[in-house]
Formats: structure tokens, sequence, C-alpha cells
């Protein structure tokens, strides 16, 4: 009998080299979840005698807005960069919101946004910094 090869990993593959280290990745992440992340803002149907949401299930990518999510909320944010990043998520673009005139000016957006990144990025490293110290493989730097 033959066989025939199937990539199973294949649409996972392109997300598995990403890390949240990487400014440009975060962006990415943020600016393109409600196209990327397929099962943001997915319900659940309770209803025994019904299938809920169904999306392509995608292991690396639940795995990276997973962390990405986790480290935001470590970040502990104030409302109105929660409130940038809760728009971004539904799929409008920052240029959207600031022509949405809700208290968001234009230049100071674009900053708010990079800082926002920024502080995501130094704050997963911090965390890695963290857990491979505790693990040995990095001595305590002073």
């Amino acid at each position: 009998m033959g066989s025939v090869s199937v990539d199973v990993y294949r649409k996972e593959r392109e997300f598995k080299n990403l890390t949240l280290s990487d400014e440009n990745v975060v962006k990415y992440l943020i600016l393109h979840r409600s196209k990327v992340d397929t099962s943001y803002g997915a319900s659940v149907n309770m209803n025994i005698y019904q299938s809920g949401d169904t999306f392509e299930f995608n292991q690396e990518l639940i795995v990276l807005y997973s962390s990405l999510d986790r480290v935001i909320d470590k970040c502990n944010f104030r409302k109105k960069n929660t409130k940038l990043l809760e728009l971004i998520y539904e799929g409008n673009t920052i240029h959207d919101i600031v022509a949405m005139n809700i208290g968001y000016k234009r230049s100071a957006t674009y900053d708010l946004f990079d800082r926002m990144v920024k502080r995501i990025v130094d704050m997963n490293n911090k965390d890695w910094k963290t857990v491979m110290m505790k693990r040995g493989f990095i001595k305590n730097e002073v």
C-alpha cells in the first residue's frame, strides 16, 4: 500500500518562529488580529443540541495571542490605552480611530501605540529573563 504525505503543521509553521521580543511582530499581531486570530471574539454556544462557533485551529497562533494577552495584562495600561487596543482588535486602523473624533489625536496616537508596543516587548523580555534566571540558564545580572 502507498502512503500519502500530509503536512499537518503547514498552516502553523509560518507562526512558529515569531516572538514577542520583536517590536515588528507585536505590531503585526495587534494591528492584524481581526484578520489573523479567527478565535478572537468567538462566542461559546452552550446549547448541547447545536455546535458552537467553528474556526480553523492553529496552535501556534493561539499560544502567541494568549502570551500577548498575558503580557498586555501585566503592563497595566491605562483605560485609554486598552480602549485603543480594543478598537484596533475590532479591525480599525489607527487612521480610522483618529478619524472617529473620540479623543485620539493623529501624531499622539501613533506615538502612544509605539510606546505601548515597546512596553509590551520590554515586559516580555523582563519575564523571559526572570524565568531563565529561575531555571539557572542565565546568571543573575547586577
